[in-house]
């Protein structure tokens, strides 16, 4: 039993309107006290007020009527109900006016007298598929012409059926002017060779989506940049029937790449040649975006980093590790207006290297929590071995000073003590000697010579024990006086 829909009827002889309404009950479309009922006019002017006033889902009119007949019906009719499908009972079997009727905007054609509730029934379902169909494809024309993209329908030899809005905007070719052309006869710019059609043309004829960038020209003659796919359209047989083509101006997307590759190139020279290395990092997840001149300040590759966050802590100097935190959490919690620190990373073949750390919070959420952070990093290794040095350097100056000044007795006599405590010290003591007269640590100082940590302790107790010292200072004093630490 077929859903009860609303009928409009508009016939003027009772005994045809009774039989209409059994054959539309036999077919299953009304029933006893369906709301709304079979709705029966006498007239065109009748039917289409009733229609007003309850717009039915079909209508069943008969084209001879006491106040209109003929095509003036239909037509009157299709204008009063647009979209409703309309089946037009006719008296006469008629192929012309039947054309006719269809071309004006009625959905099926029946010959009055010369049909059963079966026919009627199979019409009214296939007027109604038809309706829903159509109705489907208007909005989904509504919805195409509504895209921001081109979009285009050819046929199997790109022959343009239809267009929408924005393709003609695209253009400045009208629909009118498109249809039946080939859309590389329209805006093709002579950029491309044959080659890169003929492979577009195999992609999409053997069944598959084609995807690509092309240079067009519009019809006043200037060039856009259009990023295209097209996709084949297949029959229930697998054969190829259309092909669907969406198109994007991309000229502007193009202009600010290009802006955007030149900007970034003339940073890269501006970087290249202050020494920083740039990081960018997305504290809620942990990412850690980094540049190549940031990798290769500690001899790495862009791919032998993890771009993570814990990576550069894992890099940090143990020593260090605990300013660097505090200094950066500081700045995340906004206690601060920049995160600033000078510490040291390991390098890939295990040497440090200081570097000078400062960035800032680009991006907080509504709360006040951050969301990115970013800045640079500078070695400032050389620097730190200069300052060393001249700390060094003041060192044994204040010591000269301090030796002009004593009584010559004196100064005697602590060369004598030392001369006395002259032992045999071998071309590796020394130079750990002068390393720990420098101050560097054990651990520096093994790095410095490439030996073991180990080593460098054993070389200083030795040291200690030879010459009877015990602290650092003592073993500083005694390099110095004997002359031990190259000038």
């Amino acid at each position: 039993m077929a859903q009860a829909i609303a009928i409009l009827v508009v016939e003027d002889e009772a005994g045809d309107f009774d039989l209409i309404k059994s054959f539309l009950k036999l077919a299953g479309f009304c029933r006893d006290g369906d709301q709304p009922p079979v709705i029966w006019a006498k007239t065109l002017a009748e039917g289409i007020v009733l229609a007003g006033q309850v717009r039915p889902n079909v209508v069943l009119l008969n084209t001879a009527l006491p106040d209109s007949s003929g095509m003036t019906t239909v037509v009157a009719m299709n204008a009063a109900l647009p979209n409703v499908p309309i089946i037009v009972l006719n008296g006469l079997d008629d192929d012309h006016f039947a054309i006719a009727a269809l071309e004006a905007g009625a959905q099926d054609y029946l010959i009055r007298g010369q049909f059963d509730y079966q026919a009627l029934g199979r019409t009214m379902r296939n007027a109604l598929v038809r309706a829903k169909l159509e109705s489907r494809l208007r909005l989904f024309e509504v919805a195409l012409d509504s895209a921001a993209n081109g979009i285009v329908i050819t046929d199997i030899r790109g022959r343009i059926e239809w267009a929408n809005l924005a393709f003609t905007h695209m253009t400045g070719y009208s629909l009118d002017e498109s249809l039946g052309c080939n859309p590389s006869q329209l805006v093709s710019s002579g950029k491309h060779d044959h080659a890169f059609y003929r492979l577009m043309w195999e992609t999409i004829l053997a069944g598959q989506v084609w995807r690509g960038e092309l240079i067009n020209r519009r019809k006043d003659g200037s060039l856009y940049d259009e990023a295209m796919a097209i996709a084949p359209v297949t029959a229930g047989d697998g054969s190829i029937q259309n092909f669907v083509a969406i198109k994007q101006d991309i000229t502007e997307q193009k202009a600010a790449e290009l802006l955007i590759q030149k900007s970034e190139q003339q940073l890269e020279l501006a970087l290249a040649g202050s020494g920083l290395g740039l990081w960018d990092w997305h504290v809620p997840s942990g990412e850690f975006a980094f540049s190549e001149r940031w990798a290769a300040m500690l001899g790495y590759s862009m791919d032998e980093i993890e771009p993570h966050a814990r990576s550069l802590e894992q890099l940090v100097h143990p020593d260090d590790w605990p300013f660097v935190r505090a200094a950066r959490d500081a700045h995340l919690r906004g206690e601060t207006r920049a995160y600033v620190s000078e510490h040291r990373l390991r390098h890939k073949d295990g040497h440090w290297v200081w570097v000078l750390d400062r960035g800032k919070v680009v991006v907080r959420d509504a709360e006040g929590k951050p969301l990115r952070a970013a800045g640079t990093h500078l070695d400032i290794s050389d620097n730190k071995r200069l300052n060393l040095e001249g700390s060094e350097l003041l060192r044994r100056i204040e010591s000269l000073i301090r030796e002009v000044g004593k009584p010559p007795a004196l100064l005697e006599h602590e060369r004598s003590e030392a001369s006395g405590k002259s032992v045999r010290v071998s071309a590796r003591q020394r130079q750990v000697l002068e390393l720990v007269a420098m101050g560097c640590t054990s651990a520096e100082i093994a790095d410095r010579l490439q030996i073991s940590h180990a080593t460098v302790v054993t070389h200083r107790r030795d040291l200690m024990g030879k010459l009877n010292l015990h602290t650092v200072a003592e073993l500083t004093r005694y390099a110095i006086q004997n002359k031990l630490v190259s000038g």
